[in-house]
């Protein structure tokens, strides 16, 4: 007789080692490729993290920049130990203030003192040099000084390479040579690392020198 029981079972077969092998091998694969793109994505995410950072550092400090150039004032600076003959307006150069490229240095109006609360007057001197790598603000609390104060320092962006400015007297001249007169416009040019060339203008307000 014909064994049923027999014949009612089910043959099982397991997995081969080769099979495991392969199993394994594209599991690995699969794996290393998530984690490809998982590491792109946080790379992404730095980089836009990172540029948007500096994308507003160049902001803020673009608007101090506007904010000193379109609020200059013609007024000369007393300092102790220099004739009243040597007095400028505006002074600007190369290397002057030590800065690495060309530096500036001027008055302006507009510095806040809620009803004259702060020891210090409501107009700023202030410089712009290029030192370190860095597009520093220089201020001094006081616009007439004594010999040897030594102004405030402020980082406004790093990674400078280049700092220059033009001004405009009826053309854009490299240089500026009047003593007692501000020109109608100011030209500021610095070249970043991370945003390459920048360039801005700003009207001046003309006027006499304020004594």
């Amino acid at each position: 007789m014909p064994n049923h029981n027999s014949a009612g079972k089910k043959s099982g077969k397991g997995f081969t080692l080769l099979e495991v092998l392969v199993a394994i091998m594209i599991f690995t694969l699969l794996s290393l490729a998530a984690y490809q793109v998982l590491q792109g994505v946080l790379r992404s995410g730095e980089i836009s993290k990172t540029h948007s950072e500096r994308l507003t550092e160049l902001q803020r400090a673009m608007l101090i920049i506007e904010q000193d150039f379109t609020q200059m004032v013609a007024r000369k600076s007393r300092q102790e130990g220099r004739d009243k003959e040597d007095l400028r307006a505006l002074t600007s150069g190369k290397e002057i203030f030590s800065s690495q490229d060309q530096g500036i240095e001027f008055n302006r109006l507009g510095w806040a003192n809620p009803l004259g609360l702060l020891p210090r007057s409501n107009i700023v001197r202030v410089r712009y040099v290029l030192r370190d790598g860095q597009l520093q603000r220089l201020y001094f609390l006081y616009p007439d000084t004594i010999a040897g104060q030594e102004p405030e320092t402020q980082v406004l962006l790093k990674d400078i390479e280049q700092l220059s400015f033009r001004f405009w007297d009826n053309g854009w001249k490299s240089s500026w040579s009047s003593a007692e007169k501000l020109p109608e416009g100011i030209e500021i040019n610095f070249t970043s690392k991370h945003f390459a060339d920048i360039r801005r203008v700003f009207l001046v307000s003309s006027g006499e020198v304020v004594e």
